[in-house]
Formats: C-alpha cells, structure tokens, sequence
C-alpha cells in the first residue's frame, strides 16, 4: 500500500506541516522518527528501545494496520494506527509525536484523520490504552470524543464511539 496524498495544515505556532495515509514506501522515514523519539518504551514497551526491535514492530504495523503520519519539512513527526478487528467493528489507535512537537495540534489532526477512516470504513468503536499520568495525551483524546472505559491504575482504557 502506497502513501495518499497529504494534507496541507498549520500547527498551533502558524508552521506548516502535512498529514496524511502513509504506507510501506513511508517505512525508512517511520524508522527515523522512532529513533528520535524519547522516551522509548514508556508504555506498553513501545516504541521499543532496541532498533532491530523498533523496525519488526514498525514493520508489523505496516502489514497489519492502516498507518497515518504527519510530516514536517518533509520528515516524519507523527505516527498513528488503526489495528482494526473487522470481525468486532472496531480497531485499536495509537499514536506517537516527536516530544518537541506535541501540544501543537499534530496529534489532534492526525487522530481526526483516523477517525474519518475508522467512520469510512463502518468501524463502530475505537479504542486505546494511555499511561494514566500521561495527562497531555489525555486530554487530547478526551477533546477528541474518547471516554474512559476502565478504573485501572496505571493505564486506561479510552473507547470513542463512531
């Protein structure tokens, strides 16, 4: 599967960035923003520290998920996922922004280019898990219509309805 076209957009701050589907032509620019991002392995052991690890990963969502990424002068600084179970409706997201780029309304379009997809494809629910101190991606999910679905302590369970 190729890359879609990308979307023009601004940031919060008035710079320019894109966003768009991404396929497996996109995987040496997806290798390159794990390998900057930080921290690694802070939830759920993802992105994975080690790099022969990180790429299996990386490549693993490439087969099994429909991917989603947010450029900026041309490098990637986002990435998302729909792991979808076609069977049940529904499809796992997660998402990651290089540190230095969060806050600024990347993660929030690349999560509504998402859920149009999810929509699109008659997906009826999305679902993730989040740290439950990472209180930046939470509000952001939140904002984008997920609720908590659980009372665990260390990580949530957020579900959006489509």
């Amino acid at each position: 599967m190729d890359s879609g076209k990308r979307s023009q957009l601004v940031d919060k701050l008035g710079e320019p960035f894109e966003a768009g589907k991404c396929g497996e032509d996109c995987l040496p620019e997806i290798l390159d923003m794990y390998a900057a991002f930080s921290p690694k392995a802070v939830t759920q052991g993802l992105p994975p520290t080690d790099e022969k690890a990180r790429r299996v990963w990386i490549e693993h969502l490439f087969r099994i998920a429909d991917n989603f990424a947010a450029w900026k002068s041309n490098r990637v600084v986002g990435h998302c996922a729909l792991i979808k179970d076609m069977e049940r409706l529904d499809a796992e997201y997660l998402i990651f922004v290089l540190g230095p780029l969060q806050n600024r309304g990347i993660g929030t379009v690349l999560t509504e280019i998402a859920v149009r997809y999810g929509v699109l494809l008659g997906l009826k629910d999305l679902w993730l898990t989040v740290e439950a101190y990472n209180f930046r991606a939470i509000r952001m999910y939140k904002n984008a219509g997920f609720q908590f679905c659980d009372e665990c302590d260390r990580e949530r369970t957020m579900l959006k309805r489509l």
